[in-house]
């Protein structure tokens, strides 16, 4: 049984829900269904728990923090075998860098919180303000069910290591790790009351969550139509949204043609594609097209698909029936519409796979050449293995088709012109561009994106946007003019 974690103490709920393996099919647990009793619960004890915690002495708290690392760290094979059993993502990704990268989360923020800053601002003779970043209160962090657990301490660290308590609540798709994770940070001496858990469905225990008063910020990684429900719903908060994503990857005939190839094949298809910054939109100038398409559809048929426990399985499986359903609707449509199908497809590769996995959410990496930006595979967000490769003719034409989309977050360039690199880098309409490199995350650096891709930035220094509160003293040195009114 999955329980919530409110106050320090593993607490059951009436109702339950169960969570299942998408590889094969079995059921992985009984999780705790919080109520709404529960979740005012949790936050009250996050609440109460605010002082103590936010003025304890830095160098304390980060230790404390630093220990959650160390322990994650201690765990990571168990960690990911856990994760991919809950989510079909590969055990080859889990154990090699999404789990190790959690630990990461901890020590870079442990230290982070040491550096808490602020600024002063002298008036020559008359006044000295200076500026102080305190912990801004009861968080409530919502994560997604691609990568939970990486996902989940990006939240975690920089929320706790800068003086907040909080209410967590992962996806209900995903729960175990972050039961794990609970653990562990009791483990690591995080006080009752600092980190809460409630499991549930985003309808019933997601909004109790988001609309309780005593709730300061909400951080949350998902859907863009989730993310506008929340801000609409939620009342006066701190918001950080990071939503969904549709990146552009630019590729010019001067690029480093073999890296290129290689990133393009895994920024779609790593992570089994269920990644809001899969590089899903494949823009390749006329001159170089044809040979990427083919190059691009012999590599993707050429990826292992199966066993995610298998550490040779580069795909597993997609996390749910419904969600095999969308992807594969997607496929369907993208034929419908008349692009060209390269590799893959709608089909589960069954006759690959051993029996116990022929019931499980398998999808073979899939490509469309001849797309038009116009096509529904091209402007929605399918999160799956699906990659569209679109042909342009100039930098202008390329510029024009990757804004020509709701979303914003990612984005990635390939060519050797740095002029070039400098134009694009300052027009392009996303939260980030990676030039000639897949998404490699430098926790000092703003995450988020534009439109309908989010609000707000996290990492580093930029956590503060969501996690602190900027607050200015103002001192007066005795000797500037105060009207005498009213003498």
């Amino acid at each position: 049984m999955i329980k919530n974690l409110i106050n320090g103490k593993w607490v059951e709920s009436k109702e339950t829900f169960q969570t299942f393996n998408p590889a094969t099919g079995e059921m992985l647990a009984e999780v705790a269904h919080a109520s709404d009793a529960q979740v005012a619960e949790a936050v009250a004890a996050a609440k109460a728990a605010f002082p103590a915690w936010a003025n304890m002495p830095v160098a304390k708290r980060s230790k404390i923090i630093t220990k959650l690392g160390d322990l994650i760290a201690d765990n990571v094979e168990a960690l990911a075998q856990m994760e991919t059993a809950d989510t079909g993502l590969p055990l080859y990704q889990t154990q090699n860098a999404l789990v190790p990268r959690a630990a990461n989360n901890f020590y870079f923020f442990a230290e982070m919180a040491k550096q808490m800053n602020g600024h002063t601002y002298p008036m020559d003779d008359q006044m000295l303000n200076y500026s102080l970043y305190q912990p801004t209160g009861v968080c409530a962090l919502i994560s997604p069910w691609n990568v939970p657990f990486m996902t989940g301490t990006w939240k975690t660290a920089p929320c706790l290591a800068l003086g907040n308590t909080a209410v967590m609540k992962q996806s209900e798709l995903s729960p175990l790790t972050t039961d794990f994770l609970g653990k562990l940070a009791m483990e690591a001496g995080i006080p009752a009351g600092v980190f809460n858990i409630v499991h549930g469905f985003g309808a019933t225990t997601g909004n109790a969550l988001i609309t309780n008063p005593d709730v300061a910020a909400i951080s949350f990684t998902g859907g863009t139509s989730t993310g506008k429900h929340i801000i609409s719903t939620a009342g006066l908060k701190k918001f950080s949204m990071e939503l969904g994503g549709k990146s552009p990857v630019m590729i010019f005939d001067d690029c480093d043609y073999e890296r290129a190839l290689d990133a393009a094949v895994f920024g779609i298809f790593s992570i089994n594609g269920e990644r809001c910054t899969a590089g899903s939109r494949i823009f390749v100038q006329e001159t170089i097209y044809d040979k990427f398409c083919a190059d691009f559809a012999a590599r993707a048929d050429k990826i292992e698909v199966g066993d995610p426990t298998d550490m040779n399985t580069k795909v597993g499986a997609l996390i749910s029936q419904q969600h095999w359903d969308k992807v594969t609707g997607y496929i369907k449509t993208g034929i419908a519409e008349g692009a060209t199908l390269i590799a893959g497809g709608p089909e589960k590769p069954t006759a690959a796979l051993p029996d116990h996995l022929k019931g499980g959410h398998f999808i073979r990496p899939t490509a469309f050449r001849d797309v038009t930006n116009d096509m529904r595979i091209a402007r929605e967000e399918i999160f799956g293995p699906v990659a569209v490769l679109i042909p342009f003719k100039d930098e202008e034409d390329v510029i024009r088709m990757a804004n020509d989309n709701d979303y914003g977050l990612a984005s990635y360039l390939w060519t050797q012109d740095n002029g070039k690199v400098h134009r694009i880098a300052r027009r392009i309409e996303a939260g980030m561009i990676f030039v000639n490199s897949q998404n490699v995350r430098d926790l000092r650096t703003p995450f988020g994106g534009m439109k309908a891709s989010g609000t707000g930035r996290e990492g580093g220094t930029y956590s503060y946007e969501i996690f602190c509160e900027p607050k200015n003293v103002c001192i007066s040195m005795g000797s500037h003019h105060i009207p005498k009114w009213g003498v």
